[in-house]
């Protein structure tokens, strides 16, 4: 018999509360599939790419894309009313400065 996971205990001191809640989201969906230390490792690549947008090797980004369905789809839509981030390249924006125009 495997020993449960207490996932409560693998918040880390740095993550926001919504970081928290996505990978927690994410260990309690997998946490009868994996080892802890698997288990640990996979959520923190998906919160990676979810919140950082990390790239991984192809195979990965496949395996997390599948593991990570239903919680994607759930923070997806909880996200669906809030601002969101624009980037822009460090050029045009010095470009822009310089010009002393905004984008449209």
């Amino acid at each position: 018999m495997k020993p449960s996971i207490d996932v409560d205990t693998l918040r880390t001191e740095h993550e926001s509360e919504e970081q928290w809640e996505v990978r927690r989201s994410f260990l309690l969906e997998h946490k009868d599939d994996f080892p802890e230390a698997e288990l640990v490792t996979l959520a923190q690549i998906y919160t990676n790419i979810e919140f950082l947008g990390c790239r991984y090797p192809p195979q990965t980004m496949k395996r997390i894309s599948v593991l990570a369905e239903k919680v994607s789809a759930k923070y997806k839509e909880s996200r669906k009313n809030k601002l969101k981030r624009t980037f822009v390249q460090a050029s045009d924006a010095a470009e822009q400065k310089a010009k002393r125009t905004f984008m449209k």
